[in-house]
């Protein structure tokens, strides 16, 4: 058994879900109210360690907040560390960061890691990224939802959403203010 997964990301019309030179706001107002809805109906929201790192996000209006750092890199100088959510790290080292549940897992695949988030009762789970980990989760199709919100702009330097890899999906189109709302359901 495995949790519910959406994915959901922001992109520039070119393809990018952040700028090299860090923090940078894709998504519009009416998009930051829809995840803000999907993170008050899930479970857990999941990002990984590099997402942490370059955006320092707080991830309000989370249940419970998954990090995946498999190094434990991270520090509790972090926004996520502030204890006022219940924050799991999955990592393959021993260690601990104050304010957070550490995980130590032999096997660190999407798969397993869904597994063991399972087993403590985490049902369902909306993963916002980074590049990484979405591209774990979706070449694996370990997920049940994607949501891919699209801005009008260009951002030339950044990290693309599907980088080392070709993809041809299906989707659906909604209008979403100032950009488009690509959702997909995964076909079983």
């Amino acid at each position: 058994m495995r949790p519910y997964v959406i994915i959901n990301v922001a992109m520039s019309l070119n393809g990018k879900i952040s700028s090299s030179s860090g923090r940078f706001s894709i998504s519009d107002r009416n998009d930051w109210d829809r995840t803000i809805n999907l993170r008050r109906n899930v479970d857990a929201v999941l990002i990984g360690a590099g997402t942490v790192i370059s955006d320092d996000p707080e991830l309000k209006c989370s249940k419970t907040r998954i990090i995946l750092d498999g190094n434990l890199r991270l520090n509790d100088n972090y926004r996520v560390f502030d204890g006022k959510i219940k924050t799991y790290i999955i990592t393959g080292k021993e260690g601990y960061i104050k304010n957070s549940i550490t995980l130590k897992l032999n096997d660190l695949s999407i798969k397993n890691i869904l597994r063991e988030l399972y087993k403590k009762n985490i049902k369902s789970i909306l993963v916002e990224g980074g590049a990484d980990v979405i591209k774990q989760f979706f070449l694996n199709k370990l997920f049940d939802e994607f949501y891919i919100y699209i801005n009008p702009g260009i951002i030339l330097s950044g990290i693309p959403l599907f980088q080392g890899f070709e993809v041809a999906i299906n989707y659906n189109i909604l209008r979403l203010d100032n950009g488009i709302l690509l959702s997909l359901k995964r076909e079983f």
